[in-house]
């Protein structure tokens, strides 16, 4: 475990976490700071008008959580850049930076387990609420592939009355922006051939807490000899059928899985049906990053699912690519299962 993650968890959190997430480390906790919002004028970046937001919140003219990018113009001996990072906006107008305090608790090397624990308590915000997304820089590890989100953020906000919000926001494929001091052009990218398999995590709120679907990284060591079985779970989408499929595998917090099975792609979005519980639910999401790039974390999706018949079961999900088989030319949409 990241010691900070770990010793920064409310105490009951941080014995749920222990006990269920099999973690052997001991650890003293001691309370999360409550996050102080943004001050003053928050200048935006040229690109953040380019970010599109995904919600489940039914709060009339406002849509929940809201991603955007803030940049910062640093000095640095006599020459002047532009430092950009995402920051997020509550229904109330508060801006807040993302905080280690909010990512999920993940693995180093050196635990002796590497399942991520499938409940937390969130971070508190000056306003009674409290929120819980994956991931800030600090956040992000080699450990946990689906936290290297370098495009979308996504995750959970719980009102200060008990409103809830399920989000997902970011650069959609064709609006990222370049790189500093990239030499690329600006054509758009567009979805094309072949197919891309993501490694997909979900969130859900129930009794008041932030629960999530079943994730154990692969742990394995060609020096040690030592290998887990890892507990992934996947969506596969399809462009020359222009379907998607998956699955995201659930537990004892997190309720039953969510079960995807024949989704439609229409350029960059997709939607369609799907079923937890016995329950239908109706699905949206986004193709986040960039199609093209040789990097997993620059092609990521987002989505939610919503059950109006059990809206406990609402569930937003984000993930990485996972497999990209980019020349392929089938039109099944079989994911896969570990």
């Amino acid at each position: 475990m990241k010691y900070k993650s770990l010793s920064l968890l409310p105490l009951a959190a941080a014995l749920a976490a222990c006990a269920g997430g099999g973690v052997a480390e001991p650890h003293v906790p001691f309370s999360i700071p409550t996050a102080t919002p943004l001050t003053g004028e928050v200048t935006l970046s040229s690109d953040s008008n380019n970010i599109e937001n995904i919600n489940t919140a039914d709060t009339g003219s406002t849509s929940g959580i809201s991603i955007q990018e803030r940049a910062v113009t640093k000095n640095y001996f006599g020459v002047e850049s532009q430092e950009k990072s995402f920051i997020f906006k509550t229904p109330g107008g508060a801006q807040y930076t993302l905080s280690s305090y909010s990512d999920p608790i993940v693995p180093s090397y050196s635990s002796p387990d590497y399942k991520i624990p499938d409940r937390y308590a969130g971070q508190r915000l000056a306003d009674g609420s409290r929120i819980f997304i994956c991931c800030s820089n600090s956040g992000a590890t080699s450990e946990a592939e689906i936290t290297k989100q370098d495009y979308m953020k996504f995750g959970a906000w719980i009102g200060p009355n008990g409103e809830i919000d399920l989000f997902a926001g970011g650069f959609p494929v064709g609006k990222t922006p370049k790189p500093a001091y990239s030499w690329g052009d600006d054509t758009p990218e567009t979805a094309g051939k072949g197919k891309i398999t993501y490694q997909v995590w979900g969130i859900r709120v129930k009794d008041g807490q932030f629960v999530t679907s079943s994730y154990t990284p692969p742990k394995g060591s060609s020096f040690t000899g030592y290998t887990n079985t890892p507990v992934l779970s996947f969506i596969t989408a399809n462009f020359n059928s222009n379907k998607l499929a998956g699955k995201i595998l659930g537990n004892s917090d997190y309720g039953p899985d969510v079960d995807i099975q024949n989704a439609t792609i229409t350029g960059l979005t997709f939607s369609g049906d799907a079923t937890s519980g016995g329950k239908n639910g109706k699905l949206e999401g986004k193709f986040f990053g960039k199609f093209s790039s040789s990097y997993d974390s620059d092609t990521s999706i987002g989505g939610k699912i919503t059950f109006k018949d059990d809206r406990s079961l609402d569930t937003v999900f984000g993930g990485v690519s996972y497999k990209k088989e980019l020349e392929n030319t089938d039109q099944e949409t079989t994911h896969l299962t570990k």
